[in-house]
């Protein structure tokens, strides 16, 4: 039917398609056609014919360069998660002139899982769990987190969710970030410092930052040297804003003394990657805000955000048309 907006969740979970019912889909459907495909796919071709003539989609996992290029009616793009530059190619999106935005709703989910990260690294959770299973009786000392400082590198929402969990726990927090203010480090309780400061004394190093040009290997070999031995090293956000060949030297030698991980320059992580060798890692699949209400929130802003672009009020725009 001409004239009618198409919107199309092309790539999704068959448990996310279940929860397109009652208010959420009315939403929808007072916007245009609705329709839903599940299932992830990264042929263009399979993807473009899922898209169809759609004018928004809800997206879940990757969009294929070269279906974003083929897409004639194509406006908005909203992303159901935060890290979206790993899954649209965001110059090519701005150059077309298609809005993507994505969903910032799921920091108290992702802290949590820092946190679990955290003392599953520094008390070798994991590790203890395997050799106990095995036979062993291990009695190799873990630390406290009381007492400790924690570093973060980037101060967003879901580091500012992590905050008052750390001090709970008994830690000092610093952290770097590209906008310090003495008001957001009273508001917060932290103190703001240089990276190197963050870098040199920090016991547990946690990263939140976006991917972007900016910041994709800002975290390099160098500066993970200037680390204390010993560092209990946490990244929830993402693998390529950090040297990850130089990361793992680093833990072979355990010159840092654990990681817990749930973001990889490959993913699925390959069987035999060097990862997945090493003792003094925790591994968890890209899942830190994979929870009910994590997931509900976000699908709801993520319809929330189509709702904004077509009244004329873009929200959580990662890059934005410049019509």
């Amino acid at each position: 039917m001409a004239g009618v907006r198409r919107i199309v969740y092309p790539d999704a979970e068959e448990s996310i398609a279940a929860l397109f019912t009652g208010d959420r889909l009315a939403r929808l459907e007072t916007l245009g056609e609705f329709a839903v495909h599940c299932g992830h796919t990264a042929d263009p071709v399979d993807f473009l014919a899922r898209m169809g003539e759609a004018h928004a989609v809800l997206l879940g996992w990757g969009l294929p360069v070269e279906a974003l290029r083929a897409a004639r009616h194509l406006e908005i793009v909203s992303f159901v998660g935060m890290g979206v530059a790993n899954f649209v190619d965001l110059d090519e999106a701005a150059r077309l002139g298609i809005t993507v935005t994505n969903t910032p709703s799921a920091a108290e989910s992702v802290a949590e899982h820092v946190m679990a990260l955290m003392l599953a690294a520094a008390r070798h959770v994991a590790r203890h769990d395997r050799e106990v299973r095995a036979g062993e009786w291990p009695f190799d000392p873990s630390f406290d987190l009381r007492g400790k400082t924690l570093g973060m590198i980037g101060f967003g929402r879901i580091a500012a969710a992590v905050a008052p969990l750390a001090k709970a726990f008994g830690m000092r927090i610093i952290a770097w970030t590209r906008r310090p203010s003495d008001a957001r480090a009273a508001e917060h309780g932290i103190t703001f410092a240089d990276l190197d400061t963050v870098l040199g004394e920090s016991d547990v190093l946690s990263l939140h930052l976006v991917l972007s040009p900016e910041t994709e290997g800002l975290i390099g070999a160098e500066d993970l040297r200037k680390t204390k031995p010993g560092l209990v090293l946490i990244n929830t956000a993402r693998a390529e804003v950090m040297d990850e060949a130089a990361m793992i030297a680093l833990l072979r030698s355990g010159r840092i003394g654990a990681a817990g991980l749930d973001v990889f320059t490959q993913e699925p992580l390959p069987a035999g990657h060097p990862l997945t060798e090493l003792d003094n890692v925790v591994l968890t699949p890209h899942s830190a805000y994979n929870t009910p209400e994590a997931t509900i929130a976000m699908l709801d802003m993520a319809i929330g955000n189509v709702e904004a672009f077509y009244a004329g009020n873009p929200m959580n725009v990662v890059t934005r048309s410049a019509g």
